[in-house]
């Protein structure tokens, strides 16, 4: 009988152990699946504003000298059939904005002093913030199918300037990779149909993180990718809000191991304008192709035709059409670029080289990047971003800004 009585002592112990066990179990699954990287960024951007018809005074209040810190964690978990990605932000920026209308020029001319106190306590601005620029839920609903959703960076497409085939944001970030795009609200379903072929549903839910004065447009989009070795396509068709439907796409082919051509395409059906009722014929299309020397730098060249673009009249005229200056979608107000890019990356193991020209061939306006990235040991790199703009006032490049520059440093732990 006393042995009879220690049978309920001996089953809670192995409750106990079996608890632990099965704690320490999950523990070490979600330990292991667990990813993080945190990134400490600084700059300084200084700007010299162009006063134009486009900006007079600078009444876009365009931040002559902009100073930010940036603390960027980010973190992955995959557990089971969940994955979860978070990018919360913490930031402090200090902008400086010079208005040059002609009660700041005269007291500018007549009373240097009070005009350095007044722009000081005006236009001197401190900020501290904190958002998720990033955060997406993702389940494995079968071998086969992946349901996300949350706030991402969506990007897609080969092209070096811009991606006129994504219905939500065609800006790339490729001009200065060190300054995050906004992330957008998605809900998506990717049904893997092959190892060659993908199928997905976007439905775009918010805006987001773009800026108040950026146009935003609800859409949703089918999307089509085939890969196979040497050769990519993607088929997008998409309706935003308020707009036409639209059928876009991309495509790449790898020639040789030193040669690949790709080309982007978007079309919206013919429609009216609806501010002034005029027929609009929405057409986009991008050609390009890179080459890799031997010596190791990469040279690309790009041309994109906007047939929905502005060709001749002034800047201003321009954007007062469109009804805005800062349109996610469109980012290029007229109708044909040229680009020329340069990459060298790993000079002396260190330096990668990243030099762009951008010409706009309607106003002959055109815009140079050289990017300059310096590794200093595994964790600390520095960024010199010096970028010239060249054109008239009432041209794209020339209106706004004559040049700038952008240096800063990170820190990866």
């Amino acid at each position: 009988m006393r042995n009879l009585a220690l049978i309920p002592i001996l089953g809670f112990g192995l409750c106990g152990a079996g608890a632990a066990v099965a704690a320490e179990t999950l523990a070490d699954e979600l330990a292991n699946g667990f990813y993080s990287r945190i990134n400490l960024l600084g700059y300084d951007l200084y700007q010299d504003v162009e006063q134009s018809l486009l900006n007079p005074g600078n009444v876009l209040g365009i931040a002559h000298n902009e100073a930010e810190l940036q603390f960027r964690p980010d973190f992955n978990l995959k557990w089971k059939k969940f994955e979860f990605d978070l990018k919360p932000r913490f930031q402090t920026s200090r902008a400086s904005v010079a208005y040059t209308g002609p009660v700041a020029r005269a007291l500018r001319r007549d009373f240097p002093f009070v005009y350095q106190g007044i722009v000081r306590f005006l236009t001197d601005e401190s900020r501290d913030s904190s958002f998720v620029n990033e955060g997406t839920v993702r389940f494995l609903a079968g071998e086969r199918l992946v349901l996300s959703y949350g706030r991402e960076n969506l990007q897609w497409g080969p092209s070096a300037l811009l991606s006129p085939s994504n219905p939500f944001n065609a800006n790339n970030g490729r001009v200065n990779p060190n300054l995050e795009l906004p992330g957008l609200d998605y809900a998506r379903a990717v049904w893997v149909v092959s190892p060659a072929l993908t199928a997905s549903v976007v439905i775009n839910t918010g805006k987001g993180r773009l800026d108040a004065g950026q146009r935003y447009r609800k859409a949703s989009a089918l999307k089509m990718d085939y890969t196979s070795d040497d050769a990519f396509f993607s088929v997008i068709a998409s309706k935003a809000d308020g707009e036409r439907a639209r059928l876009g796409g991309f495509a790449g082919w790898n020639v040789s191991d030193a040669l690949s051509v790709r080309a982007e395409v978007s079309a919206a059906g013919n429609g009216t304008d609806d501010r002034f009722g005029t027929r609009r014929r929405d057409r986009q299309l991008l050609l390009g192709g890179s080459y890799t020397l031997e010596s190791g730098p990469t040279l690309s060249a790009e041309f994109f035709w906007n047939n929905d673009g502005c060709a001749d009249a002034p800047i201003q005229v321009c954007v007062l059409l469109r009804g805005t200056l800062l349109d996610p979608v469109r980012p290029l107000v007229r109708r044909r670029y040229a680009m020329l890019q340069l990459v060298k990356t790993e000079i002396a193991g260190k330096l990668n080289v990243y030099a762009r020209a951008t010409k706009n061939l309607d106003d002959h306006s055109s815009q140079l990047t050289v990017n300059l990235e310096y590794e200093l040991g595994q964790h600390w790199q520095l960024y010199v971003i010096p970028t010239w703009y060249h054109g008239t006032r009432e041209s794209e490049f020339g209106s706004l800004l004559n040049r700038s520059l952008f240096a800063g440093a990170s820190y990866t732990f």
